[in-house]
Protein backbone atom coordinates (compact mmCIF):
# COMPACT_ATOMS: atom_id res chain seq x y z
CA UNK A 1 0.00 0.00 0.00
CA UNK A 2 2.68 2.49 1.02
CA UNK A 3 4.90 1.42 -1.91
CA UNK A 4 2.14 2.22 -4.36
CA UNK A 5 1.64 5.63 -2.81
CA UNK A 6 5.34 6.42 -3.18
CA UNK A 7 5.31 5.31 -6.82
CA UNK A 8 2.33 7.49 -7.66
CA UNK A 9 3.96 10.45 -5.86
CA UNK A 10 7.19 9.98 -7.82
CA UNK A 11 5.28 9.96 -11.12
CA UNK A 12 3.54 13.24 -10.33
CA UNK A 13 5.11 16.12 -12.21
CA UNK A 14 6.66 18.85 -10.11
CA UNK A 15 4.94 22.25 -10.08
CA UNK A 16 6.24 25.76 -9.45
CA UNK A 17 4.79 29.17 -8.69
CA UNK A 18 4.01 31.30 -5.63
CA UNK A 19 4.96 34.44 -7.52
CA UNK A 20 3.32 37.51 -6.08
CA UNK A 21 3.32 41.24 -6.64
CA UNK A 22 4.06 43.11 -3.45
CA UNK A 23 1.33 45.57 -2.49
CA UNK A 24 1.83 48.25 0.12
CA UNK A 25 -0.88 48.64 2.74
CA UNK A 26 -2.90 51.83 2.48
CA UNK A 27 -6.35 53.37 2.46
CA UNK A 28 -8.43 53.82 -0.71
CA UNK A 29 -5.72 52.21 -2.83
CA UNK A 30 -3.25 55.04 -2.15
CA UNK A 31 -0.44 52.92 -0.75
CA UNK A 32 1.73 53.86 2.24
CA UNK A 33 3.02 57.19 0.86
CA UNK A 34 -0.38 58.27 -0.44
CA UNK A 35 -2.06 57.35 2.84
CA UNK A 36 0.40 59.47 4.82
CA UNK A 37 -0.11 62.36 2.39
CA UNK A 38 -3.90 62.06 2.69
CA UNK A 39 -3.64 62.06 6.48
CA UNK A 40 -1.51 65.23 6.42
CA UNK A 41 -4.01 66.94 4.11
CA UNK A 42 -6.87 66.07 6.46
CA UNK A 43 -4.94 67.32 9.51
CA UNK A 44 -4.03 70.56 7.72
CA UNK A 45 -7.61 71.14 6.55
CA UNK A 46 -8.95 70.50 10.08
CA UNK A 47 -6.42 72.94 11.55
CA UNK A 48 -7.40 75.65 9.04
CA UNK A 49 -11.09 75.09 9.65
CA UNK A 50 -11.01 77.04 12.92
CA UNK A 51 -9.03 79.88 11.37
CA UNK A 52 -10.47 80.24 7.86
CA UNK A 53 -13.14 77.85 6.55
CA UNK A 54 -12.58 78.95 2.88
CA UNK A 55 -8.85 78.16 3.22
CA UNK A 56 -9.68 74.77 4.72
CA UNK A 57 -12.07 74.06 1.81
CA UNK A 58 -9.45 75.07 -0.77
CA UNK A 59 -6.84 72.87 0.95
CA UNK A 60 -9.19 69.89 0.94
CA UNK A 61 -10.08 70.37 -2.76
CA UNK A 62 -6.45 70.79 -3.83
CA UNK A 63 -5.43 67.75 -1.80
CA UNK A 64 -8.22 65.70 -3.39
CA UNK A 65 -7.17 66.73 -6.90
CA UNK A 66 -3.54 65.83 -6.18
CA UNK A 67 -4.24 62.52 -4.45
CA UNK A 68 -6.97 61.28 -6.82
CA UNK A 69 -4.50 60.23 -9.60
CA UNK A 70 -2.64 58.12 -7.00
CA UNK A 71 -5.78 56.11 -6.23
CA UNK A 72 -6.73 55.42 -9.87
CA UNK A 73 -5.10 52.34 -11.43
CA UNK A 74 -4.63 51.90 -15.19
CA UNK A 75 -3.06 48.57 -16.21
CA UNK A 76 -1.31 48.30 -12.87
CA UNK A 77 0.00 51.89 -12.91
CA UNK A 78 -1.32 54.85 -11.00
CA UNK A 79 -2.95 57.75 -12.79
CA UNK A 80 -0.03 59.93 -11.72
CA UNK A 81 2.42 57.61 -13.49
CA UNK A 82 0.30 57.53 -16.66
CA UNK A 83 0.04 61.32 -16.80
CA UNK A 84 3.75 61.77 -16.09
CA UNK A 85 4.69 59.29 -18.83
CA UNK A 86 2.54 61.15 -21.36
CA UNK A 87 4.06 64.51 -20.41
CA UNK A 88 7.60 63.14 -20.55
CA UNK A 89 6.95 61.63 -23.99
CA UNK A 90 5.51 64.91 -25.28
CA UNK A 91 8.54 66.84 -24.01
CA UNK A 92 10.93 64.33 -25.61
CA UNK A 93 9.19 64.60 -28.99
CA UNK A 94 9.13 68.40 -28.85
CA UNK A 95 12.91 68.35 -28.33
CA UNK A 96 13.33 65.62 -31.02
CA UNK A 97 14.95 63.25 -28.57
CA UNK A 98 13.08 60.37 -30.21
CA UNK A 99 15.21 60.65 -33.40
CA UNK A 100 18.81 59.44 -33.54
CA UNK A 101 21.25 59.79 -36.44
CA UNK A 102 24.89 58.67 -36.39
CA UNK A 103 27.81 58.61 -38.77
CA UNK A 104 28.54 61.27 -41.37
CA UNK A 105 24.98 62.66 -41.13
CA UNK A 106 25.26 63.26 -37.39
CA UNK A 107 26.10 66.59 -35.81
CA UNK A 108 27.32 64.92 -32.62
CA UNK A 109 29.48 61.88 -33.44
CA UNK A 110 31.06 60.57 -36.63
CA UNK A 111 31.07 56.99 -35.31
CA UNK A 112 28.03 54.71 -35.28
CA UNK A 113 27.85 54.59 -31.51
CA UNK A 114 24.92 53.12 -29.62
CA UNK A 115 21.94 55.37 -28.89
CA UNK A 116 20.20 56.30 -25.67
CA UNK A 117 21.42 54.95 -22.34
CA UNK A 118 24.25 53.06 -24.09
CA UNK A 119 25.71 56.09 -25.85
CA UNK A 120 28.64 56.33 -23.41
CA UNK A 121 29.15 52.59 -22.94
CA UNK A 122 32.58 51.04 -23.38
CA UNK A 123 33.99 47.52 -23.59
CA UNK A 124 37.09 46.27 -21.79
CA UNK A 125 38.67 42.89 -22.41
CA UNK A 126 40.19 41.18 -19.38
CA UNK A 127 42.48 38.16 -19.37
CA UNK A 128 41.25 35.56 -16.88
CA UNK A 129 43.84 32.86 -17.51
CA UNK A 130 41.25 30.08 -17.39
CA UNK A 131 38.61 31.25 -19.86
CA UNK A 132 40.79 33.49 -22.02
CA UNK A 133 39.72 37.01 -22.80
CA UNK A 134 36.43 38.13 -21.27
CA UNK A 135 34.60 41.25 -22.43
CA UNK A 136 33.07 43.55 -19.82
CA UNK A 137 30.61 46.26 -20.88
CA UNK A 138 30.91 49.44 -18.80
CA UNK A 139 28.09 52.00 -18.51
CA UNK A 140 29.90 54.98 -16.95
CA UNK A 141 26.91 57.07 -15.88
CA UNK A 142 25.57 54.29 -13.65
CA UNK A 143 28.93 52.59 -12.90
CA UNK A 144 27.61 49.21 -14.04
CA UNK A 145 29.84 46.41 -15.32
CA UNK A 146 28.35 43.52 -17.30
CA UNK A 147 29.87 40.22 -18.37
CA UNK A 148 27.95 37.88 -20.69
CA UNK A 149 28.12 34.09 -21.05
CA UNK A 150 26.91 32.35 -24.19
CA UNK A 151 25.18 29.04 -23.46
CA UNK A 152 24.19 26.09 -25.62
CA UNK A 153 21.34 24.44 -23.69
CA UNK A 154 20.28 20.98 -24.76
CA UNK A 155 16.56 21.73 -24.69
CA UNK A 156 13.81 19.49 -23.35
CA UNK A 157 13.16 17.17 -26.30
CA UNK A 158 13.76 13.49 -25.48
CA UNK A 159 14.86 14.45 -21.96
CA UNK A 160 13.41 12.71 -18.92
CA UNK A 161 11.27 14.82 -16.64
CA UNK A 162 13.51 13.99 -13.70
CA UNK A 163 16.47 15.53 -15.56
CA UNK A 164 14.45 18.65 -16.34
CA UNK A 165 13.42 19.01 -12.69
CA UNK A 166 17.05 18.64 -11.65
CA UNK A 167 18.09 21.41 -14.04
CA UNK A 168 15.38 23.71 -12.71
CA UNK A 169 16.59 22.94 -9.19
CA UNK A 170 20.16 23.86 -10.18
CA UNK A 171 18.92 27.14 -11.66
CA UNK A 172 16.98 27.92 -8.47
CA UNK A 173 20.09 27.26 -6.40
CA UNK A 174 22.14 29.44 -8.72
CA UNK A 175 19.65 32.31 -8.43
CA UNK A 176 19.60 31.95 -4.65
CA UNK A 177 23.41 32.09 -4.61
CA UNK A 178 23.33 35.37 -6.58
CA UNK A 179 21.83 37.06 -3.52
CA UNK A 180 25.16 36.51 -1.73
CA UNK A 181 27.29 37.65 -4.66
CA UNK A 182 28.93 40.97 -3.70
CA UNK A 183 27.84 44.02 -5.72
CA UNK A 184 25.67 41.99 -8.12
CA UNK A 185 22.53 43.95 -8.98
CA UNK A 186 21.02 42.12 -11.96
CA UNK A 187 21.13 38.80 -13.81
CA UNK A 188 19.69 38.55 -17.28
CA UNK A 189 18.78 35.44 -19.29
CA UNK A 190 18.03 36.06 -22.98
CA UNK A 191 16.80 33.60 -25.59
CA UNK A 192 16.96 35.08 -29.10
CA UNK A 193 15.62 33.24 -32.15
CA UNK A 194 16.36 34.17 -35.77
CA UNK A 195 15.95 32.45 -39.14
CA UNK A 196 18.94 30.21 -39.77
CA UNK A 197 20.83 31.17 -42.95
CA UNK A 198 22.64 27.81 -42.91
CA UNK A 199 26.10 29.35 -42.80
CA UNK A 200 27.22 27.46 -39.69
CA UNK A 201 26.21 24.11 -41.13
CA UNK A 202 27.89 24.86 -44.46
CA UNK A 203 31.10 25.98 -42.73
CA UNK A 204 31.15 22.89 -40.52
CA UNK A 205 30.61 20.53 -43.46
CA UNK A 206 33.27 22.28 -45.52
CA UNK A 207 35.77 22.07 -42.65
CA UNK A 208 35.19 18.37 -41.93
CA UNK A 209 34.74 16.99 -45.47
CA UNK A 210 37.59 15.54 -47.52
CA UNK A 211 37.88 15.60 -51.30
CA UNK A 212 38.72 11.87 -51.43
CA UNK A 213 35.44 10.95 -49.70
CA UNK A 214 32.95 8.82 -51.68
CA UNK A 215 30.92 10.77 -54.20
CA UNK A 216 27.64 9.54 -52.74
CA UNK A 217 28.55 10.79 -49.26
CA UNK A 218 29.57 14.18 -50.61
CA UNK A 219 26.32 14.40 -52.56
CA UNK A 220 24.27 13.58 -49.45
CA UNK A 221 26.10 16.21 -47.41
CA UNK A 222 25.59 18.78 -50.16
CA UNK A 223 21.85 18.03 -50.25
CA UNK A 224 21.67 18.40 -46.47
CA UNK A 225 23.44 21.77 -46.59
CA UNK A 226 21.07 22.99 -49.30
CA UNK A 227 17.82 21.72 -47.77
CA UNK A 228 18.29 21.85 -43.99
CA UNK A 229 18.29 25.66 -43.49
CA UNK A 230 14.81 25.97 -45.05
CA UNK A 231 12.38 26.59 -42.21
CA UNK A 232 14.99 26.18 -39.47
CA UNK A 233 16.03 28.75 -36.91
CA UNK A 234 19.03 29.76 -34.84
CA UNK A 235 18.58 29.91 -31.06
CA UNK A 236 21.06 32.00 -29.11
CA UNK A 237 21.00 31.84 -25.31
CA UNK A 238 22.93 34.36 -23.22
CA UNK A 239 23.34 35.01 -19.52
CA UNK A 240 24.46 38.51 -18.51
CA UNK A 241 25.60 39.47 -15.01
CA UNK A 242 25.67 43.13 -14.02
CA UNK A 243 27.76 44.44 -11.13
CA UNK A 244 28.18 47.85 -9.60
CA UNK A 245 31.40 49.43 -8.41
CA UNK A 246 32.31 48.68 -4.75
CA UNK A 247 31.29 51.59 -2.52
CA UNK A 248 33.91 53.54 -0.66
CA UNK A 249 36.74 52.43 -2.93
CA UNK A 250 38.41 54.52 -5.63
CA UNK A 251 38.87 52.05 -8.48
CA UNK A 252 39.34 52.57 -12.19
CA UNK A 253 37.17 50.84 -14.76
CA UNK A 254 39.99 48.40 -15.54
CA UNK A 255 40.34 47.39 -11.88
CA UNK A 256 36.61 46.77 -11.47
CA UNK A 257 36.53 44.76 -14.72
CA UNK A 258 39.34 42.53 -13.44
CA UNK A 259 37.49 41.99 -10.17
CA UNK A 260 34.30 41.07 -12.04
CA UNK A 261 36.15 38.66 -14.31
CA UNK A 262 37.79 37.00 -11.29
CA UNK A 263 34.36 35.97 -9.98
CA UNK A 264 33.33 34.44 -13.28
CA UNK A 265 34.65 30.86 -12.77
CA UNK A 266 32.53 30.33 -9.65
CA UNK A 267 29.35 31.55 -11.35
CA UNK A 268 30.26 29.59 -14.45
CA UNK A 269 30.43 26.35 -12.46
CA UNK A 270 27.12 27.00 -10.72
CA UNK A 271 25.33 27.62 -14.02
CA UNK A 272 26.62 24.48 -15.73
CA UNK A 273 24.16 22.18 -13.99
CA UNK A 274 21.21 24.32 -15.10
CA UNK A 275 22.03 24.45 -18.80
CA UNK A 276 23.52 21.00 -19.30
CA UNK A 277 25.91 22.24 -21.99
CA UNK A 278 29.07 24.26 -22.59
CA UNK A 279 29.23 27.87 -21.44
CA UNK A 280 31.63 30.32 -23.08
CA UNK A 281 32.30 33.94 -22.08
CA UNK A 282 31.60 36.32 -24.94
CA UNK A 283 34.37 38.40 -26.44
CA UNK A 284 34.16 42.06 -27.41
CA UNK A 285 33.69 41.15 -31.07
CA UNK A 286 30.97 38.68 -30.17
CA UNK A 287 29.07 41.28 -28.16
CA UNK A 288 29.44 43.85 -30.94
CA UNK A 289 28.12 41.34 -33.47
CA UNK A 290 25.03 40.60 -31.38
CA UNK A 291 24.26 44.29 -30.92
CA UNK A 292 24.93 45.10 -34.58
CA UNK A 293 22.60 42.33 -35.79
CA UNK A 294 19.88 43.41 -33.35
CA UNK A 295 19.83 46.99 -34.63
CA UNK A 296 20.30 46.02 -38.30
CA UNK A 297 18.77 42.57 -39.01
CA UNK A 298 19.76 42.81 -42.68
CA UNK A 299 23.43 42.73 -41.67
CA UNK A 300 23.05 39.51 -39.66
CA UNK A 301 23.52 37.26 -42.71
CA UNK A 302 26.76 38.98 -43.74
CA UNK A 303 28.08 38.82 -40.18
CA UNK A 304 27.30 35.09 -40.00
CA UNK A 305 29.02 34.38 -43.31
CA UNK A 306 32.14 36.41 -42.56
CA UNK A 307 32.85 37.15 -38.86
CA UNK A 308 35.64 39.48 -39.96
CA UNK A 309 32.95 42.02 -40.91
CA UNK A 310 31.96 42.38 -37.26
CA UNK A 311 32.67 45.97 -36.15
CA UNK A 312 34.11 46.99 -32.84
CA UNK A 313 31.89 48.32 -30.04
CA UNK A 314 32.22 51.98 -31.09
CA UNK A 315 30.80 51.15 -34.54
CA UNK A 316 28.15 48.60 -33.51
CA UNK A 317 25.29 51.08 -33.26
CA UNK A 318 22.63 51.85 -35.85
CA UNK A 319 22.84 54.52 -38.55
CA UNK A 320 19.46 55.96 -37.57
CA UNK A 321 16.58 55.20 -35.22
CA UNK A 322 13.16 56.68 -34.62
CA UNK A 323 11.15 55.92 -31.50
CA UNK A 324 7.37 55.97 -31.58
CA UNK A 325 4.89 55.62 -28.74
CA UNK A 326 4.49 51.87 -29.31
CA UNK A 327 7.32 50.87 -31.70
CA UNK A 328 10.99 51.46 -32.45
CA UNK A 329 12.41 51.87 -35.96
CA UNK A 330 16.10 50.99 -36.30
CA UNK A 331 17.99 50.67 -39.59
CA UNK A 332 16.49 47.71 -41.51
CA UNK A 333 14.02 46.60 -38.84
CA UNK A 334 11.16 47.82 -36.72
CA UNK A 335 10.53 46.38 -33.26
CA UNK A 336 7.97 46.36 -30.50
CA UNK A 337 8.82 45.47 -26.92
CA UNK A 338 6.40 44.15 -24.31
CA UNK A 339 6.90 43.87 -20.56
CA UNK A 340 5.25 41.58 -18.03
CA UNK A 341 2.32 43.00 -16.09
CA UNK A 342 1.29 39.88 -14.22
CA UNK A 343 3.05 36.56 -13.66
CA UNK A 344 1.19 33.28 -14.22
CA UNK A 345 -1.26 32.54 -11.44
CA UNK A 346 -1.43 29.27 -9.59
CA UNK A 347 0.84 26.29 -10.08
CA UNK A 348 2.84 26.05 -13.31
CA UNK A 349 5.01 23.37 -14.90
CA UNK A 350 8.59 23.43 -16.13
CA UNK A 351 7.56 23.67 -19.80
CA UNK A 352 5.37 26.74 -19.33
CA UNK A 353 7.64 29.23 -21.11
CA UNK A 354 8.84 26.81 -23.80
CA UNK A 355 6.39 28.00 -26.44
CA UNK A 356 7.16 31.64 -25.70
CA UNK A 357 10.84 31.13 -26.53
CA UNK A 358 10.30 28.84 -29.54
CA UNK A 359 11.10 30.31 -32.99
CA UNK A 360 8.32 31.98 -34.97
CA UNK A 361 8.87 32.11 -38.76
CA UNK A 362 6.72 35.25 -39.07
CA UNK A 363 9.32 37.31 -37.18
CA UNK A 364 12.76 38.42 -38.28
CA UNK A 365 13.97 38.18 -34.70
CA UNK A 366 12.38 37.42 -31.35
CA UNK A 367 14.11 38.12 -28.07
CA UNK A 368 12.73 36.90 -24.74
CA UNK A 369 14.59 38.32 -21.74
CA UNK A 370 14.10 37.44 -18.09
CA UNK A 371 15.54 40.00 -15.69
CA UNK A 372 16.40 38.92 -12.13
CA UNK A 373 17.28 41.34 -9.34
CA UNK A 374 18.05 39.33 -6.19
CA UNK A 375 17.64 40.70 -2.70
CA UNK A 376 20.39 40.30 -0.16
CA UNK A 377 19.56 37.94 2.75
CA UNK A 378 18.94 40.86 5.12
CA UNK A 379 16.72 42.70 2.66
CA UNK A 380 14.83 39.50 1.85
CA UNK A 381 14.02 38.85 5.51
CA UNK A 382 12.67 42.37 5.99
CA UNK A 383 10.75 42.23 2.71
CA UNK A 384 8.87 38.98 3.33
CA UNK A 385 7.87 40.08 6.83
CA UNK A 386 6.68 43.43 5.52
CA UNK A 387 4.72 41.71 2.73
CA UNK A 388 3.12 39.39 5.24
CA UNK A 389 2.01 42.31 7.43
CA UNK A 390 0.65 44.21 4.42
CA UNK A 391 -1.24 41.15 3.15
CA UNK A 392 -2.80 40.63 6.58
CA UNK A 393 -3.81 44.29 6.74
CA UNK A 394 -5.41 44.26 3.27
CA UNK A 395 -7.31 41.05 4.04
CA UNK A 396 -8.32 42.14 7.55
CA UNK A 397 -9.67 45.58 6.70
CA UNK A 398 -12.52 44.02 4.67
CA UNK A 399 -15.56 42.48 6.30
CA UNK A 400 -15.51 39.68 3.73
CA UNK A 401 -12.04 39.29 2.14
CA UNK A 402 -12.04 38.19 -1.47
CA UNK A 403 -10.54 34.92 -2.62
CA UNK A 404 -7.64 36.81 -4.16
CA UNK A 405 -6.88 38.55 -0.85
CA UNK A 406 -6.84 35.22 0.98
CA UNK A 407 -4.66 33.63 -1.71
CA UNK A 408 -2.23 36.55 -1.56
CA UNK A 409 -2.05 36.22 2.22
CA UNK A 410 -1.30 32.50 1.94
CA UNK A 411 1.41 33.19 -0.65
CA UNK A 412 3.01 35.86 1.56
CA UNK A 413 3.06 33.55 4.57
CA UNK A 414 4.53 30.71 2.49
CA UNK A 415 7.24 33.03 1.12
CA UNK A 416 8.15 34.08 4.68
CA UNK A 417 8.40 30.45 5.79
CA UNK A 418 10.56 29.49 2.80
CA UNK A 419 12.87 32.47 3.30
CA UNK A 420 13.29 31.50 6.95
CA UNK A 421 14.49 28.05 5.83
CA UNK A 422 17.13 29.49 3.49
CA UNK A 423 15.34 30.25 0.22
CA UNK A 424 16.22 33.38 -1.73
CA UNK A 425 13.91 36.20 -2.78
CA UNK A 426 14.30 37.63 -6.27
CA UNK A 427 12.46 40.27 -8.23
CA UNK A 428 11.94 39.31 -11.86
CA UNK A 429 10.21 40.49 -15.00
CA UNK A 430 9.97 39.39 -18.63
CA UNK A 431 10.67 41.50 -21.72
CA UNK A 432 9.67 40.29 -25.19
CA UNK A 433 10.94 42.05 -28.33
CA UNK A 434 9.63 41.18 -31.80
CA UNK A 435 11.40 42.55 -34.88
CA UNK A 436 9.91 42.64 -38.38
CA UNK A 437 11.00 44.19 -41.67
CA UNK A 438 8.01 46.45 -42.31
CA UNK A 439 5.62 48.46 -40.19
CA UNK A 440 2.68 46.68 -41.82
CA UNK A 441 3.83 43.44 -40.18
CA UNK A 442 3.69 44.83 -36.64
CA UNK A 443 0.04 43.89 -36.17
CA UNK A 444 0.79 40.30 -37.16
CA UNK A 445 3.78 40.25 -34.82
CA UNK A 446 1.60 41.57 -32.00
CA UNK A 447 -0.89 38.77 -32.60
CA UNK A 448 1.87 36.18 -32.47
CA UNK A 449 3.29 37.53 -29.21
CA UNK A 450 -0.14 37.75 -27.61
CA UNK A 451 -0.83 34.13 -28.54
CA UNK A 452 2.51 32.96 -27.12
CA UNK A 453 1.98 34.99 -23.95
CA UNK A 454 -1.44 33.41 -23.54
CA UNK A 455 0.08 29.95 -23.80
CA UNK A 456 2.60 30.97 -21.13
CA UNK A 457 -0.18 32.48 -18.98
CA UNK A 458 1.65 35.80 -18.96
CA UNK A 459 -0.01 39.20 -19.10
CA UNK A 460 2.09 41.45 -21.35
CA UNK A 461 1.64 45.01 -22.51
CA UNK A 462 3.73 47.20 -24.84
CA UNK A 463 6.25 49.47 -23.17
CA UNK A 464 4.51 52.66 -24.25
CA UNK A 465 6.74 55.70 -24.40
CA UNK A 466 9.97 53.81 -23.65
CA UNK A 467 10.42 51.43 -26.56
CA UNK A 468 14.06 52.42 -27.11
CA UNK A 469 15.00 51.70 -23.50
CA UNK A 470 13.08 48.42 -23.52
CA UNK A 471 14.87 47.37 -26.72
CA UNK A 472 18.28 48.16 -25.19
CA UNK A 473 17.42 46.29 -21.96
CA UNK A 474 17.28 43.00 -23.88
CA UNK A 475 20.80 43.40 -25.29
CA UNK A 476 23.91 42.03 -23.51
CA UNK A 477 24.93 45.47 -22.29
CA UNK A 478 23.71 45.53 -18.69
CA UNK A 479 20.95 48.14 -18.87
CA UNK A 480 19.28 48.25 -15.44
CA UNK A 481 16.02 50.04 -16.23
CA UNK A 482 15.16 51.35 -12.72
CA UNK A 483 18.54 53.09 -12.55
CA UNK A 484 17.85 55.13 -15.69
CA UNK A 485 14.14 55.77 -15.04
CA UNK A 486 13.01 59.34 -14.49
CA UNK A 487 9.40 58.46 -13.63
CA UNK A 488 8.66 56.68 -10.32
CA UNK A 489 7.43 53.14 -11.06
Amino acid sequence: MSTGVRERASEQQRTYGNWRLGRGAGLFGLGPVGTVAAFLVMVLAAALLTVSPPAALVTAIVGLLVLAPLAVRVNGRTGFQVITARVAWWLARSRRHHVYVSGVASRVAAAHQLPGVLARSEVYEVETGRSGLVAVVVVPQSRHYTVTLRCAPEGMDLVDQAVIDARVGHLASWLAALAREPQLIQAQVTVETTPDPGTRLAAEVAATSRPEAPALALQVLDDVVQSYPAGSATVDTRVSLTYTAPPGRSMSHEDVCREVAARLPHLHAGLTGATGAGIVPMSARGLAGVVRAAYDPAAALDLARDPRLTPDWTQAGPVATRESWDSYRHDSGISRTWCMVEAPRGAVYSRLFARLTDPDPQLLRKRVTMLYRPYSPGEAARLVESDKRDARFLAGKKHRPSARDLTDLAAAEQAAEEEATGAGVTRFTVLVTATVADEKQLDEASGVIRARAGEARLVLRPMYGCQAAGFAAGLPAGVVLPTHATIPF
